[in-house]
């Protein structure tokens, strides 16, 4: 099975599914709508600069890309800290002797699904997939 995800380009607002990417992959290129570059990156589209991504400075296309992920993580990671005072971990819990709740659902790729993997599923990975992986055929169905 797929994991697709939903893409919107940050530059013509055309939506789109890819393929659900490593965590933590990397990938840049051009819209397929309106040729803009952009990157995506832990399930999000972000705009890149088309004239400094296909300039001739490795150093300046380098700098832009590091920019353009500091300020999305930077956005990321300052909401985790935004209401501070609601922010209690597990070391927090252990000392006031309160029961851990349960942990919220968090999609890792923006807008994927939630919900977790059933046993029917592991098991079916398990017994049919995993045994056809090997298969050319089969895995070209799949990945292509």
């Amino acid at each position: 099975m797929l994991s697709l995800i939903e893409v919107t380009c940050p530059h013509c607002g055309v939506q789109g599914q890819i393929m659900l990417p490593p965590l933590g992959a990397i990938i840049i290129g051009p819209c397929p709508e309106c040729s803009e570059m952009v990157v995506v990156f832990s399930g999000r589209v972000l705009a890149l600069d088309k004239e400094i991504m296909r300039g001739d400075s490795a150093q300046s296309k380098r700098d832009h890309l590091m920019e353009v992920l500091r300020s999305f993580l930077e956005e990321r990671v300052n909401r985790l800290f935004e209401d501070a005072d609601d922010f209690i971990g597990k070391d927090a819990l252990a000392e006031t002797g309160e029961e851990e709740a349960d942990a919220p659902k968090v999609a890792p790729y923006g807008n994927a699904p939630t919900a977790p993997i059933t046993r029917e599923e592991v098991d079916a990975f398990r017994h049919v997939d995993l045994s056809l992986i090997d298969n050319r055929h089969y895995f070209k169905a799949v990945f292509d």
